[in-house]
């Protein structure tokens, strides 16, 4: 017995000590939400990245070359050579890559190939008639995206429900710049004093910019606010479900009341999401309405640098609409677990 215990202490005596793994794990628990930010910031830098090398050789792959549009159809070959060396197109793709890549990110995006102006002072004139297109878009498709899908939840199968339904189908088939031609020729008709084309600089006359941007807002909001509409529906009627709006609704509240206090921002989460998305792709939209009204903003600029081989416009204005697509969705992953604190807590 004596030789049991004894080989019993021994065995002890070998054990590992116990540490206090709880805490020690604790004291230097990085919270999830730190975590989950700084995966998200690496994705972006890296699609930042993949990006500038697609925008800089998809520039590369457009027919003809700036040399041939500055010289003209009928210079000489030895003109054009210098033309290419004078605009630092004699070299490597890949050393043009990396010079281009390394000024960037020191803030030179280079001169334009047509007129030399710096194209951070192009960029910089033309953003913000973009930017205001953008805001004005973003609110109709929110208010009628939001609004009408949670009146549309509310009265399911009813004829208002059969109408938002129809209307989101037209919008989401319907192509942006149909919709806003479309818009010009019944305004034109409808309203023939309206401003359909052009654009007023806020700074000049203030009235004047609002009703010029009314037509584009609505041209980008109502197509892109039919999916927010479809996806608010959804959710809506699939919160309907939950225990707690059902006994909101014993208790005495109405079908309004419960859907406005319990109702609305647990059916936001999705929402939320696909609206930062699509808010990102108002940029994108930006390209072709800009060019259907006349207005001077950075999809015109991108459009207009593409057809002139404009390389330093080009490929900064596409770096640019990526950059927004990341902060976008960067914005989109913050917000979303302050909507939502259970998906916060599971990142």
């Amino acid at each position: 017995m004596g030789a049991i215990q004894g080989s019993t202490g021994s065995v002890g005596t070998l054990l590992p000590p116990t540490f206090p793994r709880d805490a020690a794990s604790s004291s230097i628990r990085v919270p999830p939400m730190l975590t989950f930010l700084v995966k998200r910031l690496f994705r972006g830098v890296l699609v930042l990245f993949t990006l500038s090398i697609l925008a800089f050789s998809v520039v590369h792959l457009i027919p003809g070359n700036p040399a041939e549009t500055l010289a003209g159809p009928y210079s000489d070959a030895e003109t054009r050579a210098q033309i290419t060396k004078d605009l630092g197109l004699d070299g490597s793709l890949i050393s043009q890559y990396f010079r281009w890549i390394t000024n960037f990110l020191h803030g030179d995006f280079g001169n334009s190939f047509i007129n030399g102006l710096p194209v951070k002072d192009l960029i910089s004139a033309r953003i913000p008639n973009t930017l205001q297109l953008a805001v004005g878009a973003t609110l109709v498709s929110v208010l009628w995206g939001v609004t009408f899908g949670l009146v549309a939840a509310m009265k399911r199968g009813r004829p208002f429900d059969w109408f938002t339904r129809g209307a989101t189908f037209l919008g989401m088939a319907t192509p942006v710049f149909a919709f806003g031609v479309a818009l010009v020729l019944f305004a034109s008709i409808l309203f023939p004093a309206w401003p359909t084309l052009g654009f007023v600089p806020f700074n000049e006359n203030p009235s004047q910019n609002l009703a010029s941007l009314v037509l584009p807002s609505l041209a980008i909001g109502l197509p892109l606010g039919s999916t927010i509409c479809r996806f608010m529906r959804t959710s809506m009627l699939d919160v309907y479900e939950h225990d707690f709006m059902r006994t909101a609704l014993a208790t005495g509240s109405t079908r309004w009341q419960a859907t406005i206090r319990h109702g609305a921002r647990n059916a936001a989460a999705p929402v939320v999401t696909i609206a930062g998305l699509q808010m990102a792709g108002i940029i994108g939209e930006s390209i072709l309405v800009e060019n259907v009204f006349a207005i001077p903003g950075i999809g015109q600029l991108t459009i207009t640098a593409i057809t002139q081989h404009d390389y330093a416009v080009t490929q900064a204005c596409i770096l640019l609409l990526g950059l927004v697509y990341v902060v976008m969705n960067l914005i989109v992953d913050i917000l979303y677990p302050l909507i939502d604190p259970k998906v916060g807590a599971s990142k």
